[in-house]
């Protein structure tokens, strides 16, 4: 064998052993799993707001001998003043639905003052939002309101925004003793 040829085959065997020390050399490649986790938590609100939160009757005179029958839906039996049309209107801008309480910081008496008066409310869902107020309400027709809570939508007032206002209509008898500005508080009080 010539020397030439000695270092052809020294040459080639070493090129051979090269590429394959190449091809099976370690490279730090991870080959295991792990996971991660992602986590929000998101807190329930429940808070209600009078979006309409003044009902002013006017002023006027019971006529004498009589006693005066008003509500927010227009009626106005002997009585001097305007007839008043509107309400209380009240949503639920919370995250849940709730159940509702309302009261009265006056009597009736104390509020209107007089012989025998009487103060109602009724609770409607408003326009357009059928199903905001359902389950045990005191006020699905006009009843007495007073400084005691008393349930207005006891199993539903919904948040959801078709069906999360109601309208609270007011209606009282003044007698003809009666008489001087008259201030009353609607207290609401939503729960979940």
């Amino acid at each position: 064998m010539k020397s030439t040829e000695a270092i052809t085959y020294a040459s080639i065997a070493v090129i051979a052993i090269s590429l394959f020390f190449i091809g099976t050399e370690l490279t730090g490649l991870a080959t295991g799993n792990d996971t991660a986790i992602v986590n929000v938590t998101i807190l329930t609100a429940a808070e209600i707001n009078f979006t309409t939160d003044i009902l002013d009757f006017g002023s006027g005179a019971v006529t004498p001998g009589q006693t005066a029958i008003l509500d927010s839906e227009g009626t106005n039996t002997s009585w001097s003043g305007n007839a008043t049309y509107g309400n209380l209107t009240l949503e639920n801008i919370g995250s849940v639905n709730l159940t509702l309480q309302l009261k009265t910081d006056l009597s009736p008496a104390d509020f209107l003052g007089g012989a025998a008066p009487t103060f109602q409310a009724k609770v409607v869902n408003n326009t357009g939002n059928v199903g905001a107020c359902t389950g045990t309400n005191v006020f699905t027709n006009y009843a007495n309101i007073n400084t005691t809570m008393q349930s207005a939508c006891g199993t539903f007032f919904g948040y959801e925004a078709a069906i999360d206002e109601i309208a609270i209509d007011f209606s009282m008898n003044i007698s003809d003793d009666a008489e001087g500005v008259k201030v009353m508080t609607i207290t609401a009080i939503g729960t979940y």
